[in-house]
Formats: C-alpha cells, sequence, structure tokens
C-alpha cells in the first residue's frame, strides 16, 4: 500500500526535528571525544549554518520538482536516513580511517533528495567525522570524491534496474583508492596487515551500496510504477468513460499515448511519465470543467505521482514553460495525432493519397522554429529521433487511415 503524502505541517515538523536531533548529536560527539566547549560552539555554529543551507536545498528543489521519484511527498525517507547517517558519522572517528565506509551515506542521502542534496548533506557529515576524528583534508577529499562517485552514478535508475555496471565502476574505484591511501600511507612497504581494514571497507561498502539500491527499488521506484499500472490501464475509469462520453477526445488519448511511449523508449525517457501523459493531458482539462476542480485537486484524487502532475502543469498551463523532455514529447505527439485526425476528417469517403509522415515531420519542424520549446531540455538529437520515429509509421498511419 502507498504511504500517506505528508501535509506542510508534518514535513515542517519532521525537519525541525532533523535538525535539532543532528546539532544534538554532533554536539554529544564532540563533548564525548573531548573537543573544547569553544571548539563544540564552533563546530555548531558551522553544522547548523551548514543544515540552513540543506533545508534550503531539499525545500528549493521539492518547489521546482527536481527531487528524485516522489520524494517532495515523502519528507521523512531524507529526514530518517540524515539523522542514522549523523549517528554513524559520530561513531566512526572511533575507528581507523581506512575502515570508513561512509560514500554509501552519499548514495542514501542522494537516492532520497536529489544530487544536489544529498551531496550536501554529505559533505556536511563527513566534514564532522573527519574533524572528530582529527583526520587531515586529504581523508576528506578521499571519501568525499568517492561519495559524489556514488551518488552520480546512481542518480536515476532506469526502468529495467540495470545497476550491475555503475556497481563494478564504483567498486573498483573505490578499491583503487582506498587501497592506494593504504599503499601510500604506509610508504610503499607492503604487509598483509595493512590490507585488512581496506579489503573490510570496500566489502562492507559494496554490500551496504548492494543494500541500499534493493530497498530503494523496491519501496520507492516499484512503488511508484504500480501506481503508474493502475492510471496507466486503458479500462482505468477517468480515462476508460471518454470511450462512450467523447470518442475524439478518447482516440487522442489512445494514439497520443501510442507516440509518446515510443518516443520516450527510443529516446530513454521516463516511459511511464510519457505514456500517462499521452493518455490525460487533454482528459484531465476536461475533467477540471466538469468537476469545477484544480488539475492537483483531481490528480491527487486519482494517486497521480508528483512527476505526471508536472507534465500536466507543464502542457495544460501557459504560465509554465515545458521544460521536462517527457512534456515536449506527448506535446509533439498531441500535435501529430490531431493534425492527422483533422485531415483524416476531412478526407472521410474520399480517396486519401496523404503522406502522414512528411506531414507529421512538418509539423515537429513549425514546433521547433516557434520557440516554444526552446525552455525545455529537449536537445536536437532527440528532436531528430523523433522524427525517424514519425517517418517509420507508415503502418501505423495507414491504421488510422482505415480505423
Amino acid at each position: 500500500m502507498k504511504k500517506k503524502e505528508e501535509k506542510v505541517w508534518q514535513k515542517v515538523i519532521l525537519i525541525s526535528a532533523m535538525a535539532l536531533l543532528s546539532v544534538l548529536i554532533i554536539g554529544i560527539a564532540a563533548y564525548f571525544y573531548g573537543k573544547s566547549f569553544r571548539d563544540i560552539f564552533m563546530l555548531l555554529l558551522i553544522a547548523a549554518a551548514s543544515l540552513g543551507a540543506v533545508v534550503f536545498s531539499l525545500i528549493q528543489s521539492n518547489i521546482f520538482g527536481t527531487l528524485h521519484y516522489d520524494n517532495g511527498v515523502h519528507y521523512r525517507r531524507f529526514a530518517l536516513s540524515f539523522l542514522v547517517s549523523a549517528a554513524v558519522c559520530c561513531l566512526l572517528p572511533m575507528l581507523p580511517n581506512d575502515g570508513w565506509a561512509v560514500p554509501p551515506l552519499a548514495l542514501v542521502l542522494t537516492l532520497f533528495s536529489n544530487t544536489v542534496t544529498g551531496l550536501l548533506s554529505y559533505a556536511l557529515l563527513l566534514g564532522v567525522c573527519v574533524y572528530l576524528s582529527a583526520a587531515d583534508m586529504l581523508i576528506f577529499l578521499l571519501y568525499f570524491l568517492m561519495g559524489c562517485i556514488f551518488a552520480v552514478l546512481f542518480e536515476r535508475l532506469d526502468e529495467a534496474y540495470r545497476t550491475g555496471a555503475p556497481m563494478s565502476v564504483a567498486t573498483l574505484i573505490y578499491a583503487v583508492g582506498i587501497i592506494g591511501k593504504s599503499v601510500f600511507q604506509n610508504h610503499g612497504a607492503l604487509t598483509a596487515d595493512s590490507f585488512i581494514m581496506p579489503i573490510i571497507n570496500i566489502f562492507i561498502s559494496f554490500i551496504l551500496m548492494l543494500a541500499v539500491l534493493r530497498f530503494y527499488c523496491a519501496f520507492v521506484v516499484d512503488r511508484e510504477k504500480e501506481g503508474y499500472l493502475i492510471i496507466n490501464d486503458q479500462e482505468y475509469k477517468m480515462l476508460a468513460k471518454y470511450k462512450q462520453e467523447d470518442r475524439q477526445l478518447y482516440y487522442n488519448a489512445i494514439h497520443t499515448a501510442y507516440f509518446a511511449e515510443k518516443t520516450a523508449r527510443l529516446l530513454h525517457m521516463d516511459v511511464d511519465l510519457a505514456k500517462n501523459g499521452g493518455y490525460y493531458h487533454r482528459i484531465i482539462a476536461a475533467e477540471c470543467k466538469k468537476q469545477e476542480k484544480t488539475l492537483e485537486q483531481i490528480c491527487a484524487k486519482n494517486k497521480f505521482p508528483p512527476k505526471a502532475v508536472q507534465l500536466l502543469q507543464e502542457y495544460n498551463y501557459k504560465s509554465l514553460n515545458m521544460t521536462m523532455k517527457e512534456t515536449v514529447a506527448v506535446y509533439l505527439a498531441d500535435s501529430v495525432v490531431s493534425s492527422i485526425m483533422y485531415l483524416l476528417g476531412k478526407a472521410e469517403g474520399k480517396k486519401d493519397d496523404t503522406d502522414y509522415a512528411r506531414v507529421a515531420i512538418a509539423i515537429v519542424r513549425r514546433k521547433l522554429d516557434s520557440g516554444i520549446l526552446n525552455n525545455s531540455d529537449i536537445s536536437l538529437s532527440d528532436i531528430e529521433g523523433m522524427e525517424k520515429i514519425y517517418t517509420g509509421e507508415k503502418l501505423y498511419y495507414d491504421f488510422l487511415r482505415g480505423e
């Protein structure tokens, strides 16, 4: 069952509790490691300022819709992972720095927020860990850069969860870095004992990375896909009823979803998101008029994922620019489908020799020349890919012609 989305006051409480508890944990740890009251005060001051930056980044990312998956409505994930990471970083100074398996923390913090917020949080907690252990700056740089590698390699998981290659690359780079550090610290004097702690570190980091990714796929990615599975079904109530009430709108949705899904699949976009936008880009507007409710209210009632809501907002609100690639895929698919359905309606009962592939290309280029896509993330190579898709759909155009 999908977790209930948090309300604003719940998010405020979660973030406030996270900040207060993490400062308290850091203060207690600094006292335990024998730091002076002056040093503790300075440490807490810096930690509080950094926490302010973390919270600001989290909230700003939520406002602009750049948090991964549905993290924007589940702050508890980030708050809990941050507190656990803070506790771990305060305990690690009791171990030699060869045994700090900290890069998986960067991965956790990034997955439950976004890359900027996650790495900012990781830098704060790693800095506290290095300070409490009195380690030098090179230790901070080593573990910070390794954390960045872990975070960036898994910034966005694809629909097939292909994590094998990134995990291999991350583990290899981490092994080279940690073992290289041990070699240089021992001035090239290699003994079996000098490799015990680094090898344990690498093994623990690998296991933690594997556990984090499996947990994330099972409880975040798959849960979001389950939501798409329901609302992307052609028999879903909000979509199916238009098969009787407005067949033209219904078939526009079906054909637009077909082209949007194919575009997303071939150009490595979010397939579920594009398909969802193809189905509901116009139906959501019709529902707003019928129910006299806002787009957001209808989406909330039908449990649309945050990215799906953002796409529908970009498509329907003229005050918003189309930024996401999936929005552009839906927009161009709708433009092509609407034009072809219009021409087919005019040619009904007549011989129709129209080259709809050329019509589709002309529509795409006209939309590109209009400048409406200038603020989007779409690239010229993506546009070329879309043109190839539309020119290769002769059988589908024949199907539309004979429908």
